[in-house]
C-alpha cells in the first residue's frame, strides 16, 4: 500500500508540475522571443541541468533509504540469530527493502536500477538465506547466522559501497555537464536572471509539493496507526479470552454446577468486552446461548470511521466473544446430558426399567414413613419387604440363553408390577433377584399381597414352543409395631431369603420370625463387622518362629492372621475365618495379608541389620486364592515391591486346596519356578498320601499336630512318622512338625530325624516388630549354652 500509494502521489506531482512548467514557458516564450536562438537553446539546455541536479538530489536521497532499508535486514538478521526476532520479521524487513528497491525516482527510473551488479548479486544471496531461515532454539539460530557469515558481510559492504558507486556516477555526469556549461556559457549568462527566476519558482513548487506529500503521508501514517492499535486491542482480547475460556472448561470438567459457570462467563465477558450487551436464550432441551444486543449509539462496522478510531467492541470481535461462552455453554449442556443419563443409569435397571438396589434404601424409607402415617391415622399400618429370587434361573440361562433369560427377567418384572398396590413399588436388585416394597393398612394386607406375589410368579414360561415352569423364592419381612431403620428391614428380609434358599426344598414365602431369625441377622451383623474390619485395617499379622531341631536356630516364620477387633482384643483365625468364607471375603483377605505381611516382614528385615538374613516367611494361601489366575503374579510383585528376594518366601496350601482343580496347581509351579517353596500344611487331615504328594510341586510336608499327642509318641505313632520321613526324603521333601508344645517332644522328634518344629514350646505367635529382638535373645541363649 505504501508504494502504490506513494507512486500515485508521485505522478500526480510530476503532473502538477508539467501544467505549472507550460505556463512558465509561456511567459518564457513572450520574455525571451526577441532572444536569439543560442539563448533559447542555452536556457532550455540550462533547464535540463537543473532538472538533472534535482534528480541527482531526489536518486541520491533514493540510494540513501535502500541503504537504510538494508542495514534494516542485517539488524533483523542478528535479532533473530538471538532469538529477538522471528523468521517472519527477517522476512517482513526483506519485503519493505523490496517495496523501496521498486520506489520510481523523479529520473524516471527505479531505485533498484540506481543500484550496481555487485549490490544486485549480494541481494539474491541474501534472499536465499532469509528463505532458509528457521525458528529453532538461540543456538540453532546462531549457527546458521555464523554460517552465512560471509554471504552478510558481502551484502553488507555493497550496502555501504552503494552510496560510493552512486557519487562516483553522479561525478561523472557532472564533468559532462562542465564541459557542456563551458560551451553554453556565454548563452546561459544571458538567460542567467530568468533561470534564476526559474529555479527559484520551480523551488517553491517543490516545496509546496512535498508539503502536500507530507500531510498525505501524516494522515495514512494516523490511520495505519489506529489501525494498528485496533488490532493490537483485538488480539489482547482474543488472548484474554482464550485464557478465561481455559478457566471456564476447568470448571465444566471439575463438576461445577452450571448457574455458577453461567455467572462466571457472563461476568468475565463483561470485564473482557465492556461495550458488549448480551442476552440469554433458552431453549428446552438445547443448550442455553448468547446473543449480541446492539447498542443504538455505537456504530456497526460498515459506520465505524475508516481509520478505527471508534471505541466500540466490531462485529468480528463480539462475534468471537459470544461463540466462544456459546461453546461452553454448549460443553455444559452435553456434561449435564450425560450425567443424566448416567444417573438415570445408575439408579434404573436397563434391562426391565426398574428402580435398582440404588433406590432400596429410599424406597423403604417412604413405605415405613407412609406405614407411620396409616398408625397415626388409622392406628394401625404395616411395612413390608419381599425379596424374590427366580429359583434356578442360572439353570435356565444356561439350557436357553441369555437372550431368553433376559426375556424372562422382563416378563417377571412386568408381573410383579401389575401385581402390587399403589403404595407399593417393584426394584431390580441383581441378576435374579427384586424386591417389592410397600406399606399396608394391616400386617394381614401385607402378607395377602406377598402370597399374591408368590402365585403370580408361579407359572409357565414359553420358550421357543415349550412350556417352563418358573417360580420364585420370596424372603418377607412384615413390621407393624414401630417404624424400624431401612437398614434393619432390609436385614430381615435379607435373612429370611438366605435362610429359604438354604432350606431343601425351598418355601415359596419365609417370614423373618425375631425369636426363630435372630441369630441369622447376628451372623449378617458378623459379616458386616468383618467387612468394616476389611476397610478399616484391623486385621494385623503375627508371626510364629520354626526352629531348626538340630541347632535350636530360627529358619522360618508363619505368618498367622489377627483380628484386632475394637473393644474385644485380638480374635483367633478359628473364630471368624469361617464367617470370611462365608461372606465371600476370602480373596480380599488374602490380598490384605500378602501386602501387610510382605510389607511388615521387609521392613523388619532392613531395621534388624542382618538378625533376619536368611530367615524364609511363610504365607497361608487359601483354595479361593489359588483360584485367582492372577495371584502368583500379584505374590512376586508384592515381594519385588518390599523388596523381599523370592527364595525366602514360602507359601503354605493345605490338601482341601488342591481340589479347586489345574489352576492351582499351575500357579504353585509358576511361583516355585521363580524360587518361591510351596509347604503342604496339616498333612494327614485331608486326601491326600505321600503317594499322590509326588505328583505336586512340593518342597515342605508340615505334620498336622494330631501326629503329636501330649506329652510324647508311643512305638506306633513313631513308627508312621519314620515311614513319613523316609518317604520324604526320597521325594527331597523337609518336613515341618506342628503344634509341639513340651521339649521332650521336640527331643523325640529330633532323635527321629524330623529337621524343624513349631509350637508354643519354643514361642507364641508374635507381633512382626517383635520377631527380631526374640532372635536375638534366641541367639544370645544358643551361644551361651
Amino acid at each position: 500500500m505504501e508504494s502504490g500509494g506513494g507512486e500515485m502521489a508521485r505522478g500526480s506531482r510530476l503532473l502538477g508540475l508539467k501544467r505549472r512548467q507550460y505556463g512558465l514557458l509561456g511567459v518564457l516564450m513572450a520574455a525571451v522571443v526577441s532572444l536569439l536562438l543560442t539563448s533559447v537553446i542555452s536556457v532550455a539546455a540550462h533547464d535540463d541541468e537543473l532538472q538533472g541536479l534535482y534528480s541527482e538530489e531526489a536518486d541520491g536521497s533514493a540510494v540513501t533509504l535502500v541503504q537504510r532499508e538494508s542495514f534494516g535486514v542485517i539488524l533483523e538478521l542478528d535479532r533473530w540469530a538471538r532469538g529477538g526476532a522471528t523468521a517472519r520479521d527477517v522476512q517482513i524487513a526483506r519485503a519493505l527493502l523490496g517495496q523501496r528497491l521498486q520506489v520510481r525516482t523523479v529520473s524516471d527510473v527505479t531505485t533498484y536500477e540506481l543500484t550496481d551488479l555487485a549490490f544486485r548479486s549480494s541481494l539474491l544471496q541474501i534472499d536465499g538465506l532469509v528463505r532458509s531461515l528457521v525458528d529453532g532454539t538461540v543456538e540453532q539460530r546462531l549457527a546458521q547466522r555464523r554460517s552465512a557469515d560471509t554471504v552478510v558481510d558481502e551484502f553488507e559492504v555493497r550496502t555501504r559501497e552503494l552510496s560510493t558507486v552512486y557519487q562516483e556516477v553522479r561525478r561523472a555526469q557532472a564533468a559532462e555537464a562542465i564541459n557542456r556549461r563551458a560551451i553554453t556559457e556565454q548563452t546561459q549568462a544571458i538567460l542567467a536572471g530568468l533561470i534564476i527566476l526559474l529555479g527559484a519558482g520551480l523551488a517553491g513548487w517543490i516545496a509546496a509539493d512535498l508539503r502536500s506529500t507530507y500531510r498525505e503521508a501524516s494522515e495514512r501514517l494516523r490511520a495505519e496507526t489506529a489501525r494498528l492499535e485496533q488490532a493490537r486491542r483485538r488480539l489482547e482480547l482474543r488472548q484474554r479470552l482464550a485464557d478465561r475460556a481455559g478457566a471456564w472448561s476447568e470448571a465444566v470438567a471439575a463438576g461445577v454446577e452450571t448457574p455458577t459457570i453461567m455467572r462466571t462467563a457472563l461476568a468475565d465477558l463483561a470485564e473482557l468486552a465492556p461495550g458488549l450487551t448480551v442476552q440469554v436464550i433458552e431453549q428446552q432441551d438445547a443448550p442455553v446461548r448468547l446473543e449480541r444486543v446492539r447498542d443504538e449509539h455505537v456504530p456497526s462496522d460498515a459506520e465505524a470511521p475508516a481509520d478505527g478510531a471508534h471505541d466500540g467492541l466490531d462485529d468480528e470481535d463480539a462475534l468471537a466473544a459470544i461463540d466462544r461462552v456459546n461453546e461452553i455453554l454448549h460443553l455444559v449442556h452435553v456434561r449435564d446430558h450425560r450425567e443424566h443419563a448416567l444417573d438415570q443409569a445408575r439408579r434404573f435397571d436397563a434391562l426391565t426399567q426398574l428402580p435398582n438396589r440404588e433406590h432400596l434404601q429410599p424406597a423403604v424409607a417412604a413405605a415405613t414413613e407412609r406405614a407411620r402415617s396409616l398408625r397415626a391415622e388409622a392406628g394401625q399400618g404395616a411395612v413390608a419387604l419381599a425379596l424374590v429370587d427366580i429359583n434356578r434361573f442360572a439353570d435356565f440361562n444356561l439350557a436357553y440363553g441369555p437372550a431368553e433369560g433376559d426375556r424372562l427377567l422382563v416378563t417377571v418384572a412386568r408381573a410383579l408390577v401389575e401385581q402390587i398396590s399403589t403404595t407399593a413399588e417393584v426394584l431390580r436388585l441383581s441378576a435374579d433377584e427384586f424386591a417389592v416394597v410397600g406399606s399396608y393398612p394391616t400386617a394381614v394386607d401385607a402378607d395377602r399381597a406377598i402370597a399374591a406375589l408368590s402365585t403370580v410368579l408361579t407359572r409357565l414360561h414359553e420358550v421357543s414352543g415349550e412350556q417352563v415352569a418358573v417360580s420364585a423364592t420370596i424372603g418377607a419381612a412384615v413390621e407393624t409395631a414401630g417404624a424400624p431403620h431401612p437398614d434393619a428391614l432390609v436385614q430381615r428380609a435379607a435373612a429370611a431369603l438366605a435362610a429359604a434358599q438354604a432350606t431343601e426344598p425351598r418355601p415359596a414365602v419365609r417370614y423373618f420370625v425375631p425369636d426363630r431369625d435372630a441369630h441369622l441377622l447376628d451372623a449378617m451383623r458378623e459379616e458386616s463387622a468383618l467387612r468394616s474390619a476389611l476397610r478399616s485395617g484391623e486385621f494385623v499379622t503375627h508371626v510364629q518362629p520354626i526352629i531348626d531341631l538340630e541347632s535350636g536356630a530360627i529358619a522360618a516364620c508363619e505368618a498367622l492372621v489377627r483380628w484386632n477387633r475394637p473393644g474385644v482384643g485380638l480374635v483367633r483365625p478359628d473364630e471368624f475365618l469361617p464367617a470370611i468364607a462365608r461372606a465371600g471375603l476370602t480373596v480380599e483377605l488374602g490380598w490384605q495379608i500378602i501386602d501387610g505381611t510382605l510389607t511388615a516382614w521387609g521392613a523388619e528385615r532392613a531395621a534388624a541389620a542382618g538378625a533376619l538374613e536368611g530367615i524364609a516367611v511363610s504365607i497361608n494361601l487359601d483354595a479361593a486364592q489359588l483360584a485367582e489366575p492372577t495371584l502368583a503374579d500379584y505374590l512376586v510383585n508384592a515381594a519385588e515391591r518390599t523388596g523381599l528376594p523370592l527364595t525366602s518366601l514360602v507359601v503354605e496350601i493345605t490338601e482341601h486346596a488342591l481340589l479347586v482343580g489345574e489352576g492351582a496347581l499351575e500357579q504353585l509351579e509358576s511361583l516355585r519356578a521363580r524360587g518361591v517353596r510351596v509347604a503342604l500344611d496339616d498333612f494327614g487331615t485331608g486326601y491326600s498320601s505321600l503317594a499322590q504328594a509326588s505328583t505336586l510341586p512340593l518342597d515342605v510336608l508340615k505334620l498336622d499336630r494330631s501326629f503329636l499327642p501330649d506329652p510324647q509318641l508311643d512305638a506306633q505313632q513313631a513308627a508312621i512318622i519314620r515311614d513319613i520321613l523316609s518317604i520324604a526324603s526320597t521325594l527331597d521333601l523337609d518336613v515341618t512338625a506342628e503344634g509341639i508344645e513340651t521339649d521332650e517332644l521336640a527331643a523325640q522328634l529330633r532323635e527321629l530325624g524330623v529337621r524343624y518344629g513349631q509350637g508354643w514350646w519354643a514361642a507364641k505367635a508374635m507381633p512382626i516388630d517383635e520377631i527380631a529382638g526374640w532372635a536375638a535373645e534366641r541367639s544370645a541363649m544358643l551361644s551361651g549354652r
